[in-house]
C-alpha cells in the first residue's frame, strides 16, 4: 500500500513536528528533479554525429532519460532499483557520489527497497526475490561500495547462497538466473562453490534462453576465471558468436546487449569488431525525441559503455561512498510496545536485542525474526521506511489512521524508524493513531 502525497505530507508533519526541518526536506526533494522536456548539456538535438561520438552521445542521452524516469520516491519501481543503479554505474563509474544528493537518494532508495522486502520476508525466499532478483541487488550494492555481508545487520551473501539450495529446481531449469547468482557472488568476492560452476554449464547449443542465457553463463565463468572451466566458458562464447546474423546482431536490443557484454568480457581484442553493428543498433534505438522503455535502457547502457556485469566488482571504490551501519560488538536490549486503541484494544510489550549502531528499523526486523507473535510491514518513501501494518493491524488511510512512533515519554520521534538509533535501555511505542 502506497501513501498518497497529501496523506504522506500530513503524516510527516506529525512525525517531524519541526516545520523548519520538514520545509527543508521538501525543498531539497523538489530541487533535485530533472526538468523534463528541456535540452540538457550534451548530445540531444545534435545532428550529423559520426564515429564513436554516436556511441558516446547514446550513453549520455540514455543516462539522462533513465534518470528522468525516476518516480516520486527517487527510484524506478518494480524491484528494478538495483538494475538501474548498475546501468548508471557501468555507463559512468563516477555517477554515484555521496556528495551528490540526486544520486545519493536513488542509492538509498535501492537500500530501502531491499530493507522493506526483508521486513516482510527475512530470508527473501519468496519467488519475487528468491529466484535471482536478489543477485541484482547484491551487484547494485557492490557497485556502490556497500557491505553485502553486513547490510544493516543482514548477510546477503548467505541469503543468496541459500536461494540456490532452497530453489534448486528453479535454478536447474533456469541457467540464466543460476549464472546471474554465481556472477553476483563472484563480484562480491564470495567463495563460489565448485558445484555451482559445474551446474551452470550446459551442452554446447543447448541454451534454453538462447543468447541471453549463454551470455550470462559466460560472464559468470569470466568472473570466476577458473581454468578448470575453460571448455564450458569457450562453448558459451562460441554459441553467442554463432548466433550473429547477417546484420551483425544477436537478436533484439536485450540479447544483443548481453552478447556485446560477453564479447568485451572476453578481453579478446580480435573479437571487438564483432560488436560494432550491435553497438550501432543499440545507439540508434535510443530515440532522442521519445524516451525508450526503461528496461531497454537498463540493458543497453552497460554494453554501449563497452562494459559488462563483471566490471561491477572491478571498479575501485571512491572515498565518498554511502556507508551502511556496521554494528559494534556491544549488544543491548530495547523495549517495543504496540498499542491500538483506535480500531480495537491491543497493548503488548516485547524486548529485543540489537547491536549498538543499529536503527530502530533493525530492532523491528530482529524482533520479527525471533518472535513469531510480532510482525510488521513497511513501504519505502523518499524519507525512509513508513510502517503500514503491525501484528496484522493495518493503517487505514480512508479512516485517517497511521502507525505513529513514540519514545518512552510518548513523544513522536523526530524521524522515521530506519533513521533513528536507539540507546541502551530505550523504549518505543508503535501506536495506531489518527491524524
Amino acid at each position: 500500500m502506497k501513501w498518497k502525497s497529501s496523506e504522506l505530507a500530513e503524516i510527516l508533519v506529525e512525525m517531524f513536528k519541526d516545520i523548519t526541518i520538514l520545509s527543508i526536506l521538501i525543498q531539497m526533494a523538489g530541487g533535485f528533479l530533472l526538468p523534463k522536456g528541456e535540452n540538457h548539456t550534451g548530445c540531444s538535438g545534435q545532428i550529423m554525429l559520426t564515429g564513436d561520438k554516436v556511441r558516446q552521445c547514446a550513453i549520455e542521452d540514455g543516462t539522462r532519460m533513465l534518470l528522468e524516469q525516476r518516480n516520486t520516491e527517487w527510484g524506478w519501481g518494480e524491484r528494478s532499483e538495483a538494475e538501474a543503479i548498475i546501468a548508471l554505474h557501468l555507463a559512468n563509474d563516477a555517477w554515484f557520489s555521496k556528495k551528490d544528493p540526486a544520486s545519493y537518494i536513488s542509492v538509498k532508495q535501492m537500500n530501502l527497497d531491499l530493507l522493506s522486502a526483508i521486513s516482510n520476508d527475512v530470508a527473501l525466499l519468496n519467488p519475487a526475490w528468491g529466484r535471482g532478483k536478489l543477485a541484482y541487488y547484491v551487484l547494485g550494492l557492490t557497485a556502490t561500495c556497500q557491505n553485502t555481508r553486513n547490510f544493516y545487520g543482514h548477510n546477503l551473501i548467505d541469503k543468496l547462497s541459500n536461494h540456490l539450495n532452497v530453489s534448486s529446481k528453479h535454478f536447474q531449469n533456469n541457467k540464466f538466473a543460476y549464472a546471474l547468482v554465481v556472477l553476483a557472488l563472484c563480484n562480491a568476492n564470495a567463495t563460489v562453490d565448485a558445484a555451482y560452476l559445474k551446474d551452470i554449464s550446459t551442452e554446447p547449443g543447448n541454451y534454453t534462453f538462447g543468447v541471453d542465457e549463454a551470455a550470462m553463463v559466460y560472464l559468470a565463468y569470466a568472473c570466476v576465471n577458473d581454468a578448470s572451466y575453460s571448455k564450458q566458458s569457450k562453448a558459451a562464447l562460441e554459441y553467442i558468436l554463432q548466433k550473429r546474423n547477417s546484420k551483425g546482431l544477436y537478436g533484439n536490443e536485450y540479447s544483443t546487449a548481453l552478447a556485446v557484454q560477453a564479447i568485451f568480457a572476453s578481453n579478446n581484442k580480435s573479437l571487438e569488431s564483432l560488436s560494432d553493428a550491435g553497438i550501432s543498433f543499440m545507439a540508434n534505438s535510443i530515440d532522442r525525441s521519445n524516451n525508450p522503455p526503461k528496461f531497454m535502457l537498463l540493458s543497453v547502457l552497460p554494453a554501449l559503455a563497452k562494459k559488462s556485469y563483471i566490471d561491477v566488482g572491478r571498479t575501485p571504490c571512491i572515498s565518498d561512498i554511502i556507508v551502511t551501519t556496521t554494528p559494534s560488538s556491544k549488544i543491548f536490549s530495547v523495549k517495543i510496545t504496540v498499542r491500538n486503541n483506535v480500531s480495537g484494544h491491543f497493548n503488548r510489550v516485547w524486548s529485543v536485542s540489537i547491536h549498538e549502531g543499529q536503527t530502530l528499523f533493525n530492532a523491528l526486523l530482529n524482533l520479527s525474526a525471533v518472535d513469531s507473535s510480532f510482525s510488521f510491514t513497511s513501504t519505502t518513501t523518499t524519507y525512509g521506511q513508513s510502517i503500514i501494518s503491525v501484528c496484522g493491524m493495518a493503517a487505514l488511510t480512508v479512516n485517517r489512521q497511521y502507525w505513529q512512533l513514540l519514545d518512552s515519554n510518548d513523544i513522536p520521534l523526530s524521524t522515521v524508524a530506519d533513521r533513528f538509533f536507539p540507546t541502551d535501555g530505550s523504549s518505543f511505542t508503535l501506536k495506531l493513531a489518527k491524524w
